[in-house]
């Protein structure tokens, strides 16, 4: 009896980390374009780093009369949340450079966002065909 006790624990335990609530999925993802208007804050500070390119693409978006005439997402509305990419950018680094995007090489991409619960685990760019 005992050791069935032990084995329904253990299946709790491994049932419980493999819950809906803990598993990291494709919240949205959204085709965008990178511009040279992009590379640069609100406040006209060059960025230099391919994820608050993407963060100011969302901001362009949401709070400044979408001047690139994007689809806009359901999630980036507001700073607090467009700060949630920070750090947790996947891409090809060869390939998606700040200078590739300031001089247009680069533009339309596929941003593929994943987590649960409303909290992002990882941001993905990939180019798109376009």
């Amino acid at each position: 009896m005992r050791y069935i006790s032990v084995a329904l624990s253990l299946i709790l335990l491994v049932d419980m980390n493999h819950s809906p609530a803990n598993a990291q999925s494709v919240m949205f993802e959204y085709f965008t374009t990178l511009s040279p208007r992009d590379t640069y804050s609100s406040q006209g500070v060059p960025l230099n780093d391919v994820c608050a390119i993407v963060q100011q693409d969302r901001a362009n978006v949401h709070r400044f009369g979408n001047p690139d005439r994007e689809e806009p997402d359901p999630f980036f509305t507001s700073p607090e949340r467009r700060a949630m990419m920070t750090g947790k950018c996947e891409y090809d680094r060869s390939h998606h450079t700040v200078e590739r995007i300031r001089s247009q090489l680069i533009g339309f991409v596929l941003v593929r966002i994943y987590g649960s619960g409303g909290q992002i685990s990882r941001v993905e760019i990939i180019e798109a065909a376009g």
